[in-house]
């Protein structure tokens, strides 16, 4: 209740915990009130402490909606008052918020003797600025300073642009606050991720910090991309607001529980580009209230103002993903304790674990924690570094005390969304079980499933009817199937679902009469079949039905209304040629006659006569979007006599034999899936719970559950349209076909690499072959929820222990169980009755290793029991569909564009006995990857018209060429300008090195001439410089991280003069990505003055010509630069300029000691231009000497270098400088 939540926030408060000098906290004479006295800023105490006196206008709105009064004694300043008046951003405040706003407002408010204001931290508040000179006005009207975003239920009320006084700022903003936000920023940048900051980071105020990353490089396989709704281009982005400006690690664990929701707030999103605007940043934590109250019953439910997961954006902005609720919740509440137990020594698993532990039994000191909760976590070695990455473990930060919060948090966030299967999507626990999915579910506590349906932490059912439809008609009737036969083993149970009555015998409607009609008739009863729960408690009621008006009348009235609006219930009558109907209560104002929606008539079954009573012409609901078929009777009488029970039944208590009826029944009274979804899009934006009077509230959880406990990927390649035939296999006419896709979301990466080994131990030319795996139907609603194994042997095993695959499809159809369908279509006992494919049968072909000899047996089946060397790949449904033209187009058969090489003698056969084609799209092959040209050379045929920068995406090593999907052709996110300003810190605090600080400092005193130059680009010879062979190091991220720098540089080129840029590099010439040829020229608008203008004027040359050369780890390690043409005259010959002899630049920037991944190839350029452009010692070239440097000399001048100042020579630079080149060949 509202009064009992504020009374419980007033007494948790704890005197320590309020602002500094604050006190005396009371609750006050009136309900919502209270009062705290304010003494006044530790720099100008007032004569006297100030009572401030808080009222709740309207207690019965407190937490969500409530506003606050603020009052002070009469004697109070005047300024005090005023204060209080311009306070800003107090309502939905809870109370310790509420103080902290006001404390900081009235420290702000008073005067000290230099007439300047002081904060005790970097805590803005909202102000009234004319915002509209800093923002368009229509931003203005959206997010004034009230909005959530700057004070909502993550933090106190601040606003994105305020203003705070200048002694506030230089506090907040010290050198050291700076430093320490670069350092935490730059480690999580060093770690691999992209930072970026939206708001007044540096300042101290209200601010976002984002950590992201490409989703392709978190060896999350494409078949849980598709099932988890995200594309390998787009970025998992993690957002933290910090309210009241940016706090460390160390701050944020020193917070308490109720001083930390202020300061810290946490979204995680998936967007296209690695950071959100400004706008994007609000709406994520914009919280939207949707208020539901159809059928009296008062429901609301939360969002974000951002899209939603199945809402994937044109434009790439930023969304949700399909699990950021459950993690942004995770984050909020558990991160920051997790982070108190890490800091003793704990990992992640143990921390997580103590969190539980000690939330279940109450605090506990440190010296009681177990032993078990210290133990290491094993790696799983099938993830990304990147992912198994540990900060608190390997000390990354500055100094060892020092953690980059930023860091941690992305750490953390990258556990539990890559390895989501394998914990509770509600309690976060480690799921115990042994099942591996593809997608992740909860654990088997009742309450955790009843959250996760209810919260809306599942995925959405109804983008799956509107994008699947029948993808979920396929679910439905293997559920349908599975729970008729009695095979089903896990039921919904602890979703509170009432049914209607199930009789103790197993019928489904028990005849027991309400007893003011003295018709009770009791049921004999076995007690070994009795339910948990007598049904005596459900009762039937006698009524008359006018179906004309809709509505039905109680010949003997109960004392109380026995239903209400919204009830459903199952009525039955002699008229009724279906035996029962199901139906909602409308309206009961005019007890007793009650009004009824339009009833949900049932669906003739098999076995059927036709003969009986005509059916029922029933009026149309006013609020019913059912279509409902109907015959007009000869003659109709106004009142029909009838029996109803209501939907009271308690589901939890039926034994497994009722559960499997009611959920049939329940079924039964489902629409099709067609008209789902042509209700859905009829009602955009809008869900199947707004269709009130056509789906019951039990049938739409159990519909829930169906969907949301499905763990497997399965997607359309029939359906409505077209076949996607580059995904269709050949070969299996009359069969509708599915991608299908099951395992933990890393089971393509085992896959993957149990074939590569298989194929090297056993030098295979075809690593894999493809074959049948079938089974009856009512078993695939465990197996998609399970995976295949071979626990159960319902076919005995009488070739050994393992899953059996067939090479013929024909014999695994046999294995397929009974058919559900008639000829006509008609469904039998078994079966769905609305059902659109009427499915008769199911196989799967899986892809496995090319082993025969190692399986548990090889003839006449594949009997495989190394899981690991299993991977399903189709679904195909044996089905009698009701849509023709969708019947037509299975009964075609064409062959696939580009198919899958196949092993001859191993190839499966379809239903007509031929051999089967499998496209080569949705097959990830293994090492079938081959490089146009010739192998030896390294040198691809240039394609005409073809960019240079897309030519260079297809390099990579020879033994293992480089293989970029169609989606890393998307264009790279730059970094935007003030994220790079941010990161490159402040040079003349924190020099890196002493050439740095030489050449910051010559960065003022240089003429920056903007005269014409003499430099003619594209007139450099190439075919006289070495070709460096793509190397065989090569690998997908850094040419992709290569790629970016070219292409920012060429844009660079194009928006810059010659004169002012200094360096030229030719895109079109470069024929290896990990080799650029750059060309450093205009010297004298640097200097006109340097020895090396001259010389080179003299001799005609209008450039210096580099080779930078990058090794696999970049940019984590520094590219190798060096001259190649003119030689230069060495330090001992009175040369300078940091060229080495050999032609190595000699800098500190350029090795592992002084690099910083963060750095871009366009501030090295210029930051080596000005080294050579140093009039201490300068450069001079060697006029007497003829040639070029040669790579051999370059290197050893550089290794000497390095020895001689003790910089670190980075990893894998010989394989890099050393590699021999040749002449280009043009």
């Amino acid at each position: 209740m509202p009064r009992r939540q504020f009374v419980s926030d007033l007494q948790n408060i704890r005197p320590d915990s309020l602002p500094h000098g604050t006190h005396s906290l009371e609750q006050g004479e009136d309900d919502g009130q209270f009062t705290f006295t304010f003494p006044g800023d530790s720099s100008a105490p007032l004569p006297q402490p100030v009572t401030v006196t808080a009222l709740i206008t309207d207690l019965a709105e407190y937490p969500k909606s409530h506003e606050y009064m603020l009052f002070s004694d009469d004697n109070a300043p005047l300024y005090i008052g005023t204060a209080l008046q311009d306070v800003r951003g107090t309502a939905r405040k809870p109370v310790i918020e509420l103080i902290g706003i006001v404390s900081a407002a009235l420290t702000k408010a008073a005067p000290v003797k230099d007439g300047d204001t002081e904060m005790e931290d970097s805590q803005g508040l909202d102000e009234e600025e004319s915002l509209g000179e800093e923002e368009d006005d229509d931003q203005d009207d959206i997010y004034d300073s009230d909005h959530e975003a700057f004070g909502g239920s993550t933090g106190v009320a601040t606003s994105a642009h305020q203003t705070t006084s200048s002694s506030a700022k230089v506090a907040a903003s010290s050198r050291a606050f700076r430093t320490r936000i670069r350092s935490d920023l730059i480690t999580a940048k060093h770690a691999g991720f992209k930072v970026g900051q939206v708001g007044h980071l540096m300042e101290g105020l209200n601010c976002f910090v984002s950590i992201s990353i490409r989703m392709s490089k978190l060896g999350i396989s494409h078949e849980a991309m598709q099932a988890w709704q995200v594309r390998p281009e787009e970025y998992l982005v993690l957002v933290i607001q910090y309210p009241n400006g940016y706090k460390t690690s160390e701050e944020l664990q020193a917070l308490d529980s109720l001083r930390l929701a202020p300061n810290l707030g946490f979204r995680i999103c998936a967007s296209k580009h690695y950071k959100p605007t400004l706008q994007e940043a609000i709406q994520a934590f914009t919280v939207v209230s949707k208020a539901d109250s159809r059928d009296n019953v008062s429901s609301s439910t939360t969002t974000n103002a951002i899209p939603q997961s199945e809402d994937v954006c044109d434009d790439g902005g930023l969304r949700e993903t399909f699990i950021s609720k459950p993690l942004n919740s995770l984050l909020q509440e558990r991160l920051v304790p997790i982070l108190r137990s890490r800091a003793i020594g704990m990992t992640w698993r143990g921390a997580e674990g103590w969190y539980v532990e000690s939330a279940s039994r109450g605090p506990s000191n440190a010296d009681g924690i177990p032993d078990a909760f210290f133990e290491p976590e094993p790696l799983n070695e099938a993830l990304p570094d990147i992912v198994n990455a540990d900060h608190h473990a390997f000390g990354l930060g500055r100094k060892s005390l020092e953690k980059s919060f930023p860091l941690l948090a992305m750490q953390f966030l990258l556990r539990h969304f890559v390895r989501c299967t394998d914990f509770c999507l509600v309690c976060h626990r480690p799921l115990e079980s042994e099942v591996e999915a593809i997608k992740p579910y909860v654990c088997d506590q009742p309450l955790c499933l009843y959250q996760y349906m209810t919260l809306g932490f599942g995925p959405s059912i109804e983008h799956e009817i509107l994008s699947q439809p029948y993808v979920v008609d396929l679910l439905i009737s293997f559920c349908y199937v599975s729970t008729a036969t009695r095979k089903l083993k896990d039921f919904p149970d602890g979703l509170a679902l009432m049914v209607p009555p199930i009789s103790p015998l197993g019928t489904d409607f028990p005849d027991q009469v309400h007893a003011p009609l003295n018709r009770r008739a009791e049921v004999s009863k076995d007690p070994s079949e009795v339910n948990k729960e007598s049904s005596s408690n459900c009762s039937t009621y006698e009524v008359g039905l006018d179906p004309n008006k809709l509505e039905m009348i109680f010949h003997d009235k109960p004392d109380q209304c026995p239903v209400r609006r919204g009830s459903w219930i199952v009525f039955k009558a002699s008229e009724f040629r279906h035996g029962e109907m199901h139906c909602r209560i409308a309206d009961v104002t005019y007890y007793p006659t009650i009004k009824i929606d339009t009833p949900v008539t049932m669906t003739n079954r098999k076995g059927d006569d036709g003969e009986g009573p005509s059916d029922i012409t029933w009026a149309t609901s006013k609020t019913s979007s059912a279509s409902t078929k109907t015959i007009t009777p000869a003659a109709t009488p106004k009142w029909i006599n009838a029996t109803f029970q209501v939907y009271e039944q308690d589901f939890e208590n039926l034994t497994k034999h009722a559960k499997c009826i009611a959920i049939c029944r329940l079924l039964d009274t489902l629409p099709n899936v067609k008209c789902m979804q042509e209700y859905l899009s009829r009602n955009r934006p809008n869900d199947l719970k707004s269709w009130v009077d056509r789906i019951s509230p039990a049938a739409l959880s159990l519909l829930r559950w169906i969907i949301a406990s499905n763990r497997a990927c399965i997607m359309q390649v029939d359906g409505d349209t077209a076949a996607q035939d580059a995904n269709r296999v050949s070969g299996m006419k009359g069969y509708m076909q599915f991608r299908f896709a099951m395992g933990a979301p890393d089971k393509e990466q085992r896959f993957l690499t149990a074939i590569r080994d298989t194929k090297m131990r056993l030098g295979l030319q075809y690593p894999t072959i493809f074959a049948w795996h079938g089974s009856p139907l009512y078993n695939w609603h465990m197996i998609i929820r399970e995976g295949l194994h071979y626990k159960n042997a319902d076919h005995g095993r009488a070739y050994g222990d393992g899953v059996y695959h067939a090479k013929d499809a024909g014999t695994s159809i046999t294995y397929c169980g009974i058919q559900y369908y008639s000829p006509g279509g008609i469904a039998t006992s078994s079966a769905w009755p609305q059902s659109l494919l009427r499915v008769n049968s199911t196989l799967a072909m899986n892809e496995i290793a090319n082993a025969p000899a190692e399986f548990q047996s090889s003839n006449p089946y594949y009997v495989v029991q190394n899981l690991d060397w299993i991977q399903t790949r189709y679904l195909f449904v044996q089905c009698n569909p009701v849509d023709d033209a969708l019947r037509g187009r299975l009964e075609s058969d064409s062959s696939p564009k580009q198919t899958h090489p196949q092993d001859p003698s191993r190839t499966p056969t379809g239903t007509n006995r031929n051999r089967v084609e499998i496209p080569a799209r949705p097959v990830k092959a293994v090492g079938s990857t081959k490089i146009s040209g010739n192998k030896g050379k390294g040198v691809r045929r240039r394609e005409s018209g073809q960019s240079p920068l897309k030519r260079l995406k297809g390099n990579g090593g020879f033994a293992d060429p480089i293989a970029v999907d169609e989606t890393d052709d998307s264009p790279s996110d730059t970094t935007d300008p003030d994220d790079v300003e941010m990161l490159l810190g402040e040079p003349e605090s924190e020099p890196e090195s002493d050439e740095a600080n030489a050449v910051t400092s010559n960065k003022k005193s240089p003429v920056s001439g903007t005269g014409d130059t003499d430099f003619l680009p594209g007139a450099l010879d190439y075919s006289t410089l070495p070709l460096m062979p793509v190397p065989e190091y090569a690998v997908s991220g850094t040419t992709k991280r290569l790629l970016k720098e070219l292409q920012h540089l060429q844009k660079v080129q194009q928006s810059s003069t010659l004169a002012d840029l200094g360096w030229y590099i030719d895109v079109d010439k470069i024929e290896n990505v990990y080799q650029w040829i750059v060309e450093l020229h205009s010297f004298q608008c640097l200097n006109p003055k340097l020895p090396i203008v001259t010389q080179m004027k003299n001799k005609s040359m209008k450039s210096i010509v580099l080779e930078i050369r990058f090794n696999k780890d970049f940019p984590y390690t520094p590219p190798y630069v060096r001259v190649v043409r003119p030689r230069f005259l060495t330090f001992a010959q009175g040369g300078g300029g940091h060229i080495v002899m050999g032609g190595a630049m000699c800098m500190e920037l350029l090795t592992n000691t002084g690099w910083s991944s963060v750095s871009s190839m366009e501030s090295v350029l210029m930051q080596v231009r000005l080294a050579i452009a140093l009039s201490e010692p300068p450069a001079k070239l060697d006029v007497k000497a003829h040639g070029d440097y040669g790579t051999g000399e370059a290197a050893d001048g550089y290794v000497r270098a390095c020895a001689t100042h003790g910089w670190t020579v980075p990893p894998g630079f010989k394989e890099m400088a050393y590699g021999m080149g040749r002449k280009r060949d043009y």
